[in-house]
Order: C-alpha cells, then structure tokens, then sequence
C-alpha cells in the first residue's frame, strides 16, 4: 500500500511538472509570436549593401476606411492610384542607380534603398519608421535596423503632416530625414525637430507671395479654402495675418475635410456660391482636392479666378480639358522646374511580367490601361468614399478586360510618364543628393584632419553616429546650393 502511495504521488509530481513546462512553452510561444504584419507595399534594394537610404511617397492618395465590425486593429489597405508619387518613387530609385554609376562620389561605397507607399496617410507612414526602425514589419519596436545594412538616413514622407508624423519618431533616434515636398515652416524648429531638412522652400514665403500677387492685382474680397492638416491650418492663419496689413479683406474661410464627408463638402460649395467672392486662395495638395473639384464641377460653378498653392498648381491631375470651364486661368507660384537626364527612358523600362510580385507595377499597368492583369488580385479603381457627389460607392473596380502585355506606354497620357514639369520630382532627386553627398563627405575624412574634438578625429562608414552624418550634411557645399528656410 505504501508502495501504490509512493508511485501516485511520484506521478503527481511528474503530472505537475509537465503542466508547469508545457504552460513555461506556451509563455515562451506567445513571447515570441509576431502579433501583426503591417501591409506595406513598396521597393527594397539591400542586399550586400553597406548603406541604404529609406523613402517614403504617396503611391495611392488615400486608405481605405477600417470595417468597424472588426474589434482587433488591422493594417489598412490603399486605393486610389496615384501616378506622380509613383513616378517620385522611381525617380528616387533612378538616382541611386546614377550615383552608384558615378566614380566622384562614394567611389567603394554602393548605396541600396528601402522605399514605402505611405498612401498620403500618417497611418501608414509610422508602419513605415516602425519598420525602418524595428528591422522588420512588425508592430512591436525593436529600434534595430531594418534590412541588416546601416540606415544612412530617409527620404520623405510627403505633405507637411506625414513629414511630421515621422521626424517625431525618426528624430528619437537622430535618424536624418530629408523633406521633398514638407513646407510647413515649424519642421524647421530645431529643438522639435533636430534632423529634418527639407529642400523646397516653406509656407510662410508662400503665403507672402500670394499676398503681394493679391495687392498686385487689386483683388481686396478674397476667399479662402484650405485642407484639413498643417499645411492648410498654418496657410489660412498666416494669410490671414497678412492680410490686416496689406488692406485684402477675407469674404469666407472654409476648410476640406480629411476624410470624406459629403456634408462638409456641400457646406464648401454653399459657401462659393452664396459668396460675392470672385477671387479664392485653394491652399491644399491635388490628392486633397478630388472630392471638391468633382462637387465644382456639379453644381457647374464657373466665373471665379482660383489662386493656387504650390501642391497642385502644375498638378496634371486638374490640368485636363473638361476642367478648363472652372479652373482655367488659375494663378500660382510653383516649384522651379529642372531636367533630369535619363529619367524619362527609366519611367518608360516598366512591365508587370519583369517581377510578378511588384504589387505596384501591376497596379500601375491595370489602372493605366484599364485592364486586369492575369492572376493578379491587386484592385484598381476602386472608391470606398460613400456616396461622392451622389455616385454611391464604387467599391468594384476590377476590368472584364485582360491586360495582354502588349499594351503601349507611348500611347499613355499620364502624370508619370510626363517629365516635362519635374518640380517636386527634382526634389526628390536633390534629397537623396544631398545625403549622398554628405556621406561622401564624411567618407573622405583624413585622420587628424577631421571635425570632431578632440585630436580632429574622423568618422567611418557605417561605423558611424547619426549626428556626425548630420554635422556633415550642414557644412555640405552641395546643401549650401538647396533651398531651404527664407
């Protein structure tokens, strides 16, 4: 009996010592389980590379809203093609394949690239820091670097909101971030934002100018629309300001909701049409505008001179014919224009078959020829916004018609194929320059001769601390010749 007593609580304790390692084994599962992967689409080039650069751009204009039957929060889908941020993302790719190809600068040094789609969204721009900070696409931190090679610094993301969204997270760690199309004038506060520069000049010399064209032209009653985000919110108070010295009177200010809201938008177009305004400032991006040019060209609103803001003045997406009627004879300052050699044949070297899993090519080519590519599942044309201008949703937007992949770019008329209007696509260009640049710099350092105290010391790539890149890039001769603050 003392026997049996003995082996049944010997295999108690063996019971007990089971549940104990298998509960042990779960906790460790469930440590080590990846809780989410963001859905992020966009290009990688880092294999056996000592540096990369990290880019972010608008590849569609908007996400599309959360179901909110589902209670665990999910990484958003994208819809709305957009063709220049495509085009700023191929450009920035071209530049590295020019600078690589370049004996001059970083001459042992070969540069990769980590570009996203942020979808004009600060969403999806903090999954992309998040993952060029975590080291891969989880959205749990890590602060490591993202693709095993040195994160030399990042390009982007986009409109003044998204830029800011970024520099809080990629400033933590004086991660450098260059702005290509980021004028709000607080990203140039220092003590916010330590590592952002930016190379297009900002709001407040903007809203100067169309100031002075205003009293130029004697136009006193003016009306004022701007986007929902910081670059509207700061243009429609600095405007404004300006306008108590400069004897122009505001008649209206609106703004353009975010989100889409058919009510708000109908309250903006109430506004134009009861106003006696015939001259209105729109101070907001071409991916903002969408809802209200469709809600103008509607209601068939005509007879007003719009004065434009940088973001869409030379936008191809609102220079089209049938909206001549409207905006014809639009005024605006834009961003200086350049060439630049050898992009056009690059745009132009794109086909889906060349990579089945470029998600974005294959978008690209379905929504450029209205075709559906085979096999793919990637939608295109698709519009979750309820009920624009009394359209109802279009949530199919998937062609009967097969791509055949013989289709002709040269017979496209598109924004991404135009090069005849690089403005903020050059400034992409000068972005990833001006870090290239820097590195050089820093590259060619002598022992004993270099800026760090003390004993002049140097510092070596990539064994190098992020404010050593930046010292370099502010003394860059190359940033000497960027635009920055007035």
């Amino acid at each position: 009996m003392a026997g049996q007593k003995k082996v049944l609580f010997l295999g108690l304790l063996a019971f007990l010592w089971a549940g104990v390692d298998t509960e042990g084994k779960e906790d460790e599962e469930e440590t080590c389980r990846l809780l989410g992967k963001f859905d992020l689409n966009g290009y990688v080039d880092a294999k056996n590379h000592t540096l990369i650069i990290g880019g972010m751009f608008p590849g569609h204009s908007r996400i599309i809203p959360a179901n909110k039957s589902i209670l665990e929060p999910v990484s958003a889908k994208c819809e709305g093609f957009n063709f220049r941020g495509f085009r700023w993302m191929k450009t920035m790719i071209h530049t590295f394949k020019e600078i690589n190809e370049r004996k001059d600068i970083l001459p042992n040094v070969i540069l990769g690239y980590q570009i996203f789609d942020n979808c004009f969204s600060v969403p999806k721009t903090l999954e992309a820091v998040l993952v060029f900070l975590t080291g891969q696409e989880e959205n749990k931190p890590h602060f490591r670097n993202s693709t095993g090679a040195y994160l030399a610094g990042v390009v982007g993301a986009g409109g003044s909101s998204l830029s800011i969204a970024a520099s809080r997270l990629l400033g933590l760690y004086d991660l450098l971030q260059v702005g290509y199309a980021s004028t709000y004038p607080m990203l140039g506060d220092k003590y916010q934002f330590p590592t952002f520069i930016h190379t297009v000049p900002n709001d407040l010399a903007h809203c100067m100018g169309i100031v002075y064209l205003l009293s130029h032209f004697g136009w006193p009653w003016i009306g004022i629309i701007t986007s929902g985000d910081d670059y509207g919110n700061f243009a429609v108070d600095t405007l404004k300001f300006y306008f108590q010295g400069s004897l122009l009177c505001p008649a209206f200010s609106e703004v353009i909701p975010k989100i889409f809201s058919k009510e708000k938008i109908q309250k903006v177009i109430d506004t134009i049409e009861k106003s006696t305004a015939r001259v209105i400032v729109l101070y907001a991006s071409d991916l903002d505008l969408g809802p209200l040019v469709m809600a103008i060209v509607h209601h068939n609103i005509t007879g007003r001179t719009w004065i434009a803001s940088e973001a869409w003045i030379t936008s191809a997406a609102l220079a089209k014919p049938e909206y001549f009627p409207y905006f014809g004879g639009t005024i605006g300052f834009a961003v200086p224009r350049a060439d630049i050699p050898g992009l056009k044949e690059f745009l132009y070297d794109i086909h889906p078959s060349k990579d089945p899993t470029d998600v974005l090519t294959i978008e690209f080519w379905q929504t450029a020829f209205n075709c559906t590519w085979p096999n793919s599942s990637a939608p295109y044309n698709t519009d979750h916004r309820v009920d624009v201008i009394g359209q109802g949703d279009r949530l199919q937007g998937m062609s009967d018609e097969f791509c055949t992949g013989q289709e002709k770019l040269e017979e496209l008329q598109n924004t991404y194929l135009d090069v005849s209007q690089l403005r903020i696509t050059n400034n992409v260009r000068q972005a990833v320059y001006a870090l290239a640049y820097a590195l050089d710099r820093l590259s060619r350092c002598e022992e004993g001769h270099g800026p760090y105290i003390p004993g002049n010391t140097c510092a070596y790539i990539p064994d190098f601390e992020p404010w050593q890149r930046l010292y370099q890039l502010h003394s860059s001769q190359q940033c000497r010749m960027v635009p920055f603050n007035p």
